[in-house]
């Protein structure tokens, strides 16, 4: 598929009913393309509705694709808009006199707009996903779980295999998607996941949505602009902040996204505007008996967060905890059979059944008279777990990729930089709360007790 020089955007938008007001889709130095401001006007770009991106939509005036649609199963509202992008990618690729071809719509002629590649790190090369050995979106775990990166490109080769059982027994889309040059491959199916991902919007009252235009407009920490969704009309307009022209337009992706977040979805860092937390996965105890019940029944991944509440470093796990208690304390499970006649295993603490607050845990022990302790065992899986990851990222020192590209090396070690400051924070930060909990009347008394007991044992 050939790219649409940017100059080709403007009668885009005129053909299809995209207002722009005030502003110039300009080359923007790091950045690619972006929006100038050249006017002082309230609403910069006005986006109707029915352009958004919309695969039920077109469902309705392509019988194929509602056929494709129906003979897919388990899809969501990402995997539909993946779909719709691949189809119209292979069509325009393969041009309109191909034997087998869709209906056009304004995103046939948009798709050759965007970027190609995207810098995610699910489109960086083997060579340059080795950059972020250490960090949270590492390519090899410390633990059972895949990482972020392997798991995404996992999810999209079974999406993408499935995809493509399902479809070679139709004629029209066996043609179309899979029948000689130009057909689509695992790379396209990636490339489409990437758009969505990177260039995907949260709308008031509509959603997530893919909106042709405002994905233009770039990312600060500090916004000239904001969208929203007219009421009356279902317009997606952006509207510019008082001042600002002749510079670039800019829009917030979201506050509450970490620096890997901003990375996996967008393909860059801002350490101005990333939210300062890190999720990282955590393993059950290898010697704890319970340990599968205790996953299937958590019924979640089990992560440690960290994240800084003004000037102070706080950590959020219910697994850590979870992981941590065991029969003795009062955690105990039970097979149930339902209506249905299946079985089901419930978890309960105290006799209660608490298999649906499973995540509450910290909250429910906090009653017990041995609270301290409990929260002592979970700040030590905590902590063991932060300086495993501390001592891998400082180890796994991003080595230098001959064939890495220079915007992934810097991304990476943008990354790598901001976590590493986290794991330090954390580790003093469950140092002088280990040291304070150890100092805690109840938490000396049950170590005396326990050491009494231990010495019982071995006199016995």
């Amino acid at each position: 598929m050939s790219s649409l020089p940017s100059d080709a955007f403007p009668a885009w938008a005129r053909l299809y009913g995209l207002l722009l007001n005030g502003v110039q889709l300009r080359h923007i130095e790091g950045k690619g393309l972006g929006f100038v401001r050249d006017d002082d006007v309230d609403i910069l770009l006005k986006v109707p509705r029915d352009l958004l991106l919309s695969a039920d939509e077109y469902a309705k005036v392509d019988v194929n694709f509602k056929q494709l649609l129906d003979a897919v199963v388990n899809r969501s509202a990402r995997f539909d808009a993946v779909l719709f992008l691949l189809c119209h990618l292979v069509h325009s690729r393969r041009g309109r006199d191909h034997d087998r071809a869709l209906i056009p719509t304004p995103w046939t002629e948009y798709l050759r707009l965007l970027p190609c590649p995207v810098p995610v790190p699910t489109m960086w090369s083997k060579s340059e996903r080795r950059l972020l050995s250490g960090t949270s979106l590492e390519s090899r775990g410390l633990t059972r779980q895949q990482p972020a990166v392997d798991a995404k490109l996992s999810a999209l080769t079974s999406e993408f295999d499935r995809l493509r059982d399902k479809t070679e027994h139709m004629p029209f889309w066996y043609a179309l998607l899979w029948e000689g040059q130009g057909s689509a491959s695992l790379d396209d199916w990636i490339l489409c996941d990437a758009w969505f991902r990177s260039r995907c919007l949260e709308l008031p009252y509509l959603g997530v949505a893919m909106v042709p235009g405002l994905d233009l407009v770039n990312h600060s920490s500090y916004p000239t602009a904001h969208y929203e969704v007219n009421n009356g009309t279902g317009h997606v307009e952006l509207c510019a902040h008082p001042g600002g022209t002749g510079q670039e337009v800019t829009i917030s992706y979201g506050k509450a996204k970490s620096a890997a977040e901003m990375l996996f979805s967008y393909g860059f860092v801002d350490a101005d505007g990333a939210a300062n937390t890190l999720t990282l996965p955590i393993a059950p105890l290898p010697d704890d008996p319970l340990a599968k019940a205790k996953l299937s029944v958590f019924g979640r991944s089990p992560v440690v967060t960290l994240r800084w509440e003004g000037a102070v470093l706080k950590w959020e796990s219910p697994f850590a905890y979870l992981s941590s208690l065991n029969e003795e304390d009062g955690l105990s499970f039970r097979l149930v059979q339902d209506t249905a006649g299946m079985r089901q295993l419930r978890l309960l603490w105290q006799d209660d059944d608490i298999t649906d607050r499973a995540v509450e845990l910290e909250t429910l022990v906090e009653s017990h008279h041995l609270s301290s302790v409990f929260r002592l065992r979970a700040v030590a899986v905590v902590h063991e777990r932060i300086d495993e990851q501390l001592a891998r990222i400082k180890t796994d020192l991003s080595p230098k990729q001959s064939d890495a590209r220079e915007a992934c090396g810097e991304a990476a070690k943008a990354l790598r930089e901001m976590e590493t400051g986290l794991l330090e924070a954390a580790t003093e930060a469950l140092e002088l709360e280990k040291s304070m909990l150890l100092a805690d009347e109840d938490v000396v008394r049950y170590l005396t007790s326990s050491r009494n007991s231990e010495d019982e044992d071995d006199f016995s």
